[in-house]
């Protein structure tokens, strides 16, 4: 009887381990949702440099769904023409928001984000995870193709409380600067 209990029990956690590694290969984690997402966003920063053309990746909030677009230009106008397939986003792994630099929240419809010809992008932080729990911020910066995942929830805005810097160049005051300038 007691053989029967340890082998119960060593089948019992041989089991747990299992279903655990099956879990991870049938859904995938938030850190493989955004490791996904951020080779997505930097192969769209690189193919518009590459081909000196804007590349938006459009992200589709109520579909869970993302794929890149490239403007083309032709004798018929501008138009956009997909270079990515669509990918549907992890049923456990949603993005639920997306903040810009200013704090403004996006969560429905769908968001464009651009890389422009230059690589230039938009400052924004998409949240993944479950609508409660959120486990990843993708923070994408407008320079340089930067794209950083943080745990949790961790939103990049402009702080308010900046202060003004005098570069020496313009002494003048901010309510004043009109009126100087109506002088020249």
């Amino acid at each position: 009887m007691i053989e029967m209990i340890i082998v119960t029990a060593v089948i019992g956690f041989l089991f747990s381990i299992t279903a655990v590694s099956l879990k991870n290969f049938f859904a995938p984690t938030s850190q493989d949702t955004a490791l996904t997402i951020q080779s997505v966003l930097k192969f769209g920063y690189n193919n518009a440099l590459l081909n000196n053309k804007t590349v938006f990746f459009n992200l589709d909030f109520d579909k869970q769904e993302y794929y890149l677009t490239r403007v083309e230009r032709d004798e018929e106008g501008i138009r956009e023409e997909k270079i990515s397939g669509i990918k549907k986003l992890p049923f456990n792994n949603k993005i639920y928001t997306a903040v810009d630099f200013s704090g403004k929240k996006i969560s429905e419809n769908t968001l464009k984000i651009p890389y422009t010809h230059d690589g230039t992008s938009s400052d924004f932080t998409l949240l993944v995870g479950e609508i409660e729990d959120i486990k990843k911020s993708i923070q994408i910066y407008r320079y340089g193709g930067k794209v950083k995942i943080e745990n949790g929830e961790n939103i990049r805005t402009s702080s308010k409380d900046l202060q003004k810097v005098d570069y020496g160049i313009d002494l003048r005051e901010d309510d004043n600067s009109q009126n100087s300038l109506n002088k020249y």
